[in-house]
């Protein structure tokens, strides 16, 4: 065994992080860890002793501080700390299993509340902010899940008042176990890290409203349980090179309600970045490339529903995303988010009442609204942003296709382009209730699990509904996180009168989940549940004709309406393919008559106007 490797990999703590106790505990599990390893006899009794000497000094510096650096721990090593933290702190902390994860083992939240109620119902209570901070969506971009460990043991021994803290020790735990990963071979480090996708292989960043996975069945009732003032999302960036540390991705303001919107881009976002650079970081936001380099232009990131962010704003919840840049030391990644969290913290303690106010009051007006925007795009609009970068040269790829490489002894101060506005192209209108059959009881999981409002039928019951057909859809190739996910979709409404049986279910449209329901229930929303094929069946006809024994039948229908007959003859002179096909002509005159199935294209989401 290679002992200089093992030791290293087992003993170090960054100096500083946390609290005595925490450094404490971390080399508490180490040293047991070492006696997990097959050692015996005298060996054994050597490292009892070795273990008994470092625990004496536990405060003294690490074995080798810069290798410790570049370390990020193991999933079991995770759990063990915040629950040893938990036990240590019974007064502030609280972990507790969060319901269950495609790994097989529990996701665990830790609560840190200075008032020691530990519930929702106290949080409210108490009129305490609730923020819910997410780390390790991708375990490959672990700085959010040491920053999250230092946090903790910081709060555990000091937690305040104003604040409850529900924090996600990893959320993928899937992806934290696939540790011999190497995947991200475009970042500095730590030395070893989870992967990208979960234990089904599924993106979780990508799964908020579809919720393949039970990862996100859990999150989501965790997150309804507690419903959070703000959500923190922690991850590292992929893209250019540039000179801060730490980018922000806030959640576009113009989806929410105004008095969020407002505050959020006069006063906290400002707030948060100037606090940054007091502390000696300097921010930007998070940013893609329109094109080769900044200097070209950027463009903000537009987080659909499908994303952790875009899904918190549903439910008015400010949302934010930190992005520490890829190529700086990993140890640099973990403080730049560190100190984002513990500036955010002030903030949220300083603003408590401003903070209570604007979600109680978004969500009474989201539960009176009837309209919401949709169809979000970047505006051309094009502002300008003060932009930290780096020079670039020309490098090509082995093709000679050109690319950028940076050069880090020319770094610049430049106003660049950037397109930062969003705008709807569209609007959804809510009706007074939708009506759900109890069939599509995998919808109606996740309505429950967002704590949607639900009615269930108890008796037949004959209504007049509208019912949307859909017309025109594209699809994309090859799937998407699982999904052949639909786009461009346009349908057309239809009213008649159903009956509807028990075990059907009402959703009324006046509660604050009305921005969900929007954005999954209108098929035209990229998100819709139309769209993830959660209502694929009914793109597909069940019966058909024989055309021997339709042939008559053809003949009288056309004769009886000359309208249908002389679109009929029509697409006979016109499309070759339709005159050669007996299936499609045979389907077009059914479809116009008494015997089209009405089931046929019909999204089962009916409206009650």
């Amino acid at each position: 065994m290679d002992f200089d490797h093992f030791r290293l990999r087992k003993f170090d703590v960054p100096p500083g992080r946390g609290s005595p106790d925490f450094r404490l505990l971390w080399r508490v599990h180490h040293i047991a860890g070492l006696m997990k390893h097959g050692f015996s006899g005298r060996v054994c009794g050597f490292w009892v002793f070795v273990g008994v000497t470092l625990l004496a000094g536990f405060c003294a510096t690490t074995v080798n501080a810069q290798f410790a650096s570049n370390y990020t721990p193991t999933y079991p090593e995770i759990v063990e700390a915040y629950r040893t933290l938990a036990e240590n702190h019974p007064e502030t902390t609280r972990l507790v299993e969060a319901g269950e994860t495609d790994a097989g083992q529990p996701l665990h939240a830790l609560i840190i509340d200075g008032k020691g109620g530990f519930s929702p119902a106290s949080a409210r209570e108490n009129e305490q902010v609730v923020c819910l901070v997410l780390n390790g969506i991708h375990p490959g971009e672990p700085a959010g899940i040491n920053a999250a460990i230092d946090f903790a043991g910081e709060k555990a021994s000091e937690p305040g008042e104003a604040v409850v803290y529900v924090v996600v020790p990893v959320y993928n735990i899937g992806g934290a176990l696939n540790r011999n990963s190497h995947t991200r071979y475009n970042q500095e480090g730590p030395e070893s890290y989870g992967f990208r996708g979960n234990a089904r292989n599924l993106d979780l960043n990508r799964d908020f409203i579809k919720c393949d996975s039970r990862n996100a069945l859990s999150f989501t009732r965790l997150f309804h349980r507690w419903k959070p003032h703000v959500f923190i999302d922690t991850h590292t960036s992929n893209g250019a090179d540039y000179q801060p540390t730490m980018t922000l991705l806030s959640a576009f303001p113009e989806r929410l309600v105004p008095m969020q919107q407002s505050f959020v881009e006069r006063e906290m976002l400002p707030a948060l970045y100037e606090r940054m650079a007091e502390r000696g970081e300097r921010m930007v936001p998070y940013v893609q490339l329109s094109g080769r380099t900044p200097e070209e232009g950027l463009v903000a990131f537009t987080d659909h529903p499908r994303y952790g962010s875009g899904y918190a704003t549903l439910f008015n919840t400010l949302a934010f995303v930190t992005e520490a840049h890829m190529l700086k030391p990993f140890d640099r990644r973990v403080e730049a988010t560190l100190t984002f969290l513990q500036v955010m913290d002030g903030f949220l303690t300083e603003r408590k009442d401003i903070l209570l106010t604007l979600k109680s009051n978004a969500d009474e007006l989201t539960a009176e609204s009837r309209s919401f925007d949709s169809g979000w795009r970047l505006s051309e609009e094009v502002d300008s942003l003060e932009f930290p970068g780096y020079e670039a040269d020309v490098d090509t790829l082995p093709s000679g296709v050109p690319v950028p490489r940076y050069d880090r002894d020319r770094p610049y101060l430049k106003m660049v382009p950037f397109r930062n506005r969003h705008v709807a192209d569209s609007r959804t209108e809510l009706p007074r209730a939708y009506v759900i059959p109890g069939a599509w009881k995998e919808v109606l999981e996740r309505l429950e699990a967002n704590d949607i409002d639900m009615r269930v039928l108890k008796n037949d019951t004959t209504m007049e509904v509208t019912a949307d057909y859909v017309e025109e859809y594209e699809t994309v190739e090859p799937p998407y996180e699982g999904h052949y996910l639909h786009y461009n979709t346009s349908v057309r409404p239809r009213t008649m009168e159903l009956t509807f049986h028990p075990g059907d279910v009402i959703v009324p449209a006046n509660q604050p989940g009305n921005r969900y329901l929007a954005a999954t229930l209108d098929p035209r929303n990229v998100d819709s549940f139309f769209n993830w094929n959660f209502f694929d069946s009914v793109l597909r006809k069940k019966e058909y004709a024989s055309p021997y024994l339709f042939a008559e039948d053809a003949r009288e229908i056309l004769r009886r309406n000359p309208r249908l007959r002389e679109a009929f003859e029509d697409r006979l002179r016109n499309e070759p393919g339709f005159k050669e096909n007996t299936w499609e002509q045979i389907g077009f005159i059914l479809d116009h008559s008494q015997m089209a199935e009405m089931e046929f294209k019909r999204i089962p989401v009916y409206r009650l106007e």
